[in-house]
């Protein structure tokens, strides 16, 4: 049988509240530090070290700007941004409402009856503590409205690929930077947390998240020995993808084993045909679901088994482990989510004997 789980409730951790927003620009006398960060690339064993001083970033910023490296070009932004413009809800607006930082304004999402809500922190924070943040809605993510961006003032706009094509656009409004496209989940948030000036928060929560991984493994015993499967099942086929948020993460970090079929993936996979369902069994499998476009668990379920109601004899389905998860939460680019993660594959893997 399939079963839906909360997980354990964890103590909340402090999450910093964003400085007060600015209602213009500002410019800062404060000079730029050199800063030589070390991270450990969690998807790989490479430590990457960032210099932005190095002469290929060399760049003459003038007072209380730096040299900032992004996907199109090296930029010169401020050093201390104080209303920052997110161009996407889950990617950018919601990691940097994590971390505290002063994000000023962001696109929304609208749903089909015209009311607007920032994916991914609408389910992770809710919007009590979205308003209390102090950040506004300037456009629909669809369509940005260029105008209405530039009447905010702000002095940092961050972006996405799809931004591109008005790249000229924005960076005539304030310095805009252009995130590298899929970068490792630990090394995107790293990336917004530098372009925001919250970089040693960034490495305050990373040393927190790597103690709660060590208690995780701890906890569960050898999660080396317990096959995981992530994969959903749509009217295509299934699929899966690697590097897929906070749950992902947290999944290598732990340490678990995975289908051969997953381990070997180094793009998504999709519209994989469901006669090779076999591939994806586990001891442990987890799908996701997502409450706020409609999907309930009897849905899912009832959908699986008109396309393949073979699901149902998976070994990790007829032992009952299989579970749902939320997917806007625990795949969310939050340390809220790695935390949420954690607690959700401690409660379903511990104590617990897999052959």
């Amino acid at each position: 049988m399939s079963q839906t789980l909360a997980g354990a409730v964890t103590p909340p951790r402090t999450r910093r509240e964003a400085a007060p927003i600015q209602p213009l620009r500002q410019s800062h006398s404060r000079s730029s530090d050199q800063k030589v960060v070390m991270k450990l690339a969690y998807t790989s064993a490479v430590a990457l070290v960032v210099t932005l001083a190095t002469p290929a970033l060399a760049q003459d910023c003038g007072e209380g700007l730096r040299a900032f490296e992004h996907h199109l070009e090296t930029s010169c932004i401020p050093e201390d941004p104080q209303r920052i413009a997110s161009l996407r809800g889950d990617q950018i607006t919601t990691p940097l409402l994590d971390i505290g930082a002063p994000i000023a304004l962001t696109v929304m999402n609208r749903m089909e009856d015209g009311t607007t809500y920032i994916r991914g922190a609408a389910d992770i924070f809710r919007q009590q503590f979205i308003e209390a943040s102090g950040v506004e809605y300037f456009s629909d993510r669809a369509t940005i409205d260029v105008e209405a961006l530039a009447a905010e003032q702000p002095d940092l706009i961050i972006g996405r690929i799809w931004n591109e094509e008005i790249y000229d656009q924005l960076k005539a409004i304030a310095p805009t930077v252009i995130i590298p496209p899929n970068m490792p989940f630990l090394e995107h948030l790293e990336w917004l947390a530098d372009a925001a000036n919250m970089s040693d928060t960034f490495d305050t929560e990373l040393a927190r998240y790597e103690s709660r991984i060590a208690e995780a493994r701890e906890v569960i015993g050898t999660p080396s020995e317990i096959t995981l499967s992530r994969f959903d099942l749509w009217d295509d086929g299934l699929w899966y993808y690697p590097n897929w948020g906070a749950i992902d993460q947290v999944i290598n970090d732990i340490g678990f084993a995975k289908p051969t079929i997953q381990t070997e993936a180094t793009e998504g996979l999709s519209g994989v045909s469901v006669e090779r369902i076999q591939e994806f069994d586990g001891d442990v499998l987890i799908s996701s679901r997502a409450p706020r476009f409609g999907q309930t668990i009897p849905m899912l379920k009832e959908q699986w088994d008109s396309v393949a109601p073979f699901w149902r004899n998976l070994d990790g389905v007829e032992t009952g482990n299989h579970f749902w998860y939320e997917r806007d939460i625990l795949v969310g680019y939050t340390f809220e989510s790695l935390d949420r993660s954690i607690d959700f594959l401690t409660a379903i893997t511990a104590g617990r004997g897999f052959e």
